[in-house]
């Protein structure tokens, strides 16, 4: 194992300062001692348990502190310091078996038997819970155990696909849910009496969540898909829900997907809309972890278009499509949602429903679909604050914005001139804000910092979490001399490319403010008759934008002008987008361009062009004059004539 040579004192009562960044002074490691701590914990797992903790206690919001957090938990062992396992899942629950045994064991060593016996029944639910640790736990807690606390290990192990292990505690579980748990046991064993211990049951599958799961399993083991996907798609109502709801929403969404591709739209829209029976009662999408919100908002999406556009079912789709903008925090997902539930109250004809919908979207103009529902309203999109917004600070905010040790790090590494980790603290400390006064004193930071990039990711972080944060510093403008009619897409693209970091290299190589492959720039630069040097794609923003834009205007030129197609080509090729229109049809058609966009095959792709061109109309209304906004904004980069 690894070992932190020097490693400063460890207690959890030395970090509760700045745990809470209280404007006190801090009496831990230096800033720059931390940073060597971190440079070295980031690079692997092998630490140990106190090493990551101490250090994560201090800096919750430094990069990579989730992963960190992850191998920390991996390595904790019995007998840890009680106060520092307290303290480190203070800011999150335990995500293993593991973690919630160290904490029973902590509160209990703490004298907190309530939590102790809470987290001991966490663990026992875990179904990574180890030997070891159900002896443990089984020898102190069993007492106190129920059978419901027994009911939820043993469906834990069976989503988990551990029937084995499972069939060792169904003595103990519930008298009425011991058979339905067998079978669950012999379907996923595929044992030769799996069909009769289903049948047995087989009226309780519309109800019972877990033995609708296993069927669903045990079918697609034996190649009988369509039998699975006609499971999921009947009507059912949970009266015992699924144990691991994310489970539960990636079956469905697998299921969903291969009827979407057998062209089964009636499987599709059935298995999708029932989205709401898997939670328990009371439960909101938006509280759950991230990975049951994409399945839950991927599922919403697929059933609202299939619902709109294949089964023409408008009411059904407006119903989706309302579920996927309420499902997470996201304002592009709100922005989005509404706008499809618009449309899907147009073509059902309500349009008042629809001018409601609309409206939400609008409340977004520096989004995609916020702007196409500014378009339907007939109003222009609104130019971002032209000066930084007024707020009031005390010095106690102030003082305890300038004591938080991201801060002092972001300082530090740009005073060493280190660009690559600063970029890294910039996303994270971005990531990590939630009141509009600490993204003012940011814009601040980014002034003295002399870092374009951290408004843009401080607005980027701020819709994410669900705040709106439109504002003129998150708009930078190029330092290059760009043709009049590229000069808004150039923007666009940089901003999206690289958040007008100058220093940006990508994981494949791309470099500087539009993110140029060396090899293409060299071509580009070639055939501008121009010197090629590589450093000047990082040192010299007008160097990068001279070539980046003259190497979209290629792409324009390919495409006739067209803008999508354009910008899908400086993403991912041209060799790709011409793929797609052979697959897609050509959006330059009587195609539906905006649908068009949201068929890329390609995640990343459809999210790029959607945010270059929302990117590019801001950009657009910061300019004013010619480029004053017309009330067919975004539909002129789309191509079409027709609003929104």
């Amino acid at each position: 194992m690894p070992v932190l040579l020097a490693l400063a004192p460890s207690s959890s009562a030395q970090y509760a300062a700045s745990s809470s960044y209280s404007a006190a002074p801090y009496s831990g490691p230096s800033v720059a001692y931390s940073l060597d701590q971190w440079r070295r914990l980031r690079q692997s797992s092998g630490y140990s348990f106190a090493d990551y903790a101490s250090f994560l206690i201090a800096n919750p919001d430094w990069p990579d502190a989730e992963r960190m957090r992850g191998w920390a938990e991996k390595a904790m062992r019995p007998g840890e310091n009680a106060s520092t396992v307290i303290a480190f899942f203070a800011r999150s629950k335990p995500k293993t078996g593991n973690g919630w045994a160290r904490l029973a064991d902590a509160y209990a060593t703490s004298g907190r038997g309530t939590e102790a016996l809470e987290a001991a029944r966490n663990a026992w639910a875990s179904a990574d819970l180890g030997m070891q640790d159900q002896q443990a736990i089984w020898a102190r807690y069993s007492p106190s155990f129920t059978r419901a606390d027994h009911d939820r290990r043993i469906d834990s192990l069976l989503f988990d696909k551990q029937p084995d292990e499972a069939s060792r505690f169904l003595a103990l579980a519930s008298p009425e849910r011991q058979a339905v748990f067998a079978a669950r046991v012999a379907l996923l064993q595929d044992s030769s009496d799996a069909e009769s211990r289903y049948q047995s049951v087989n009226s309780l599958v519309t109800s019972d969540a877990g033995l609708m799961m296993a069927r669903a399993r045990y079918l697609r083991a034996h190649n009988n898909d369509r039998s699975a996907q006609d499971l999921l798609a009947r009507q059912h109502h949970f009266t015992i829900k699924p144990g691991d709801p994310q489970r539960f929403y990636d079956i469905m969404l697998l299921l969903a997907d291969d009827a979407a591709d057998a062209h089964d739209w009636s499987n599709v829209y059935n298995i999708t809309r029932q989205i709401g029976d898997v939670l328990p009662a009371g439960a909101q999408v938006a509280d759950q972890p991230l990975d049951v919100r994409d399945d839950y908002s991927n599922l919403a999406w697929l059933g609202g278009r299939i619902a709109l556009e294949r089964l023409r079912e408008p009411q059904g789709a407006l119903a989706l499509f309302d579920r996927y903008a309420r499902a997470g925090h996201s304002l592009q997902v709100q922005a989005k949602g509404d706008y499809w539930a618009g449309r899907a109250a147009l073509a059902a004809g309500h349009f008042q429903t629809a001018s409601t919908y609309f409206e939400r979207a609008a409340a977004y103009p520096d989004l995609f679909y916020g702007q196409l529902a500014l378009e339907r309203l007939g109003r222009a999109v609104p130019a971002p604050a032209a000066a930084m917004p007024q707020y009031t600070t005390t010095s106690v905010q102030r003082t305890a914005f300038n004591s938080r040790r991201i801060v002092q790090a972001l300082r530090l590494l740009a005073q060493q001139g280190r660009s690559g980790e600063e970029t890294l603290f910039i996303q994270s400390f971005a990531r990590s804000l939630d009141n509009d006064v600490d993204r003012n004193l940011a814009l601040e930071l980014a002034q003295q910092l002399r870092r374009e990039d951290l408004p843009v990711w401080v607005a980027r972080m701020a819709r994410i979490n669900g705040t709106s944060f439109y504002v003129r510093q998150a708009y930078p403008t190029l330092p290059a001399t760009v043709s009049s009619n590229l000069w808004s897409l150039a923007h666009g693209i940089s901003r999206q490319e690289s958040s007008f970091d100058r220093y940006a290299v990508s994981y494949a190589g791309a470099r500087g403010m539009m993110q140029l492959m060396p090899g293409t720039a060299r071509e580009q630069a070639n055939k501008l008759d121009v010197g090629f040097d590589s450093s000047r794609l990082l040192s010299d923003p007008n160097y990068n934008v001279m070539l980046g834009s003259a190497y979209f205007q290629r792409m324009l030129n390919i495409w006739g002008g067209n803008v999508p197609l354009a910008v899908a080509s400086y993403n991912a090729g041209s060799g790709n987008v011409s793929k797609w229109v052979r697959q897609l049809g050509d959006p330059r058609g009587n195609v539906d361009v905006v649908a068009w966009i949201e068929a890329i095959p390609f995640d990343q792709t459809r999210g790029y062009v959607q945010h270059v061109i929302e990117n590019t109309v801001v950009y657009d209304s910061m300019r004013g004059g010619q480029s004053q906004q017309t009330a067919l904004h975004v539909s002129r980069y789309l191509g079409k004539n027709r609003p929104g």
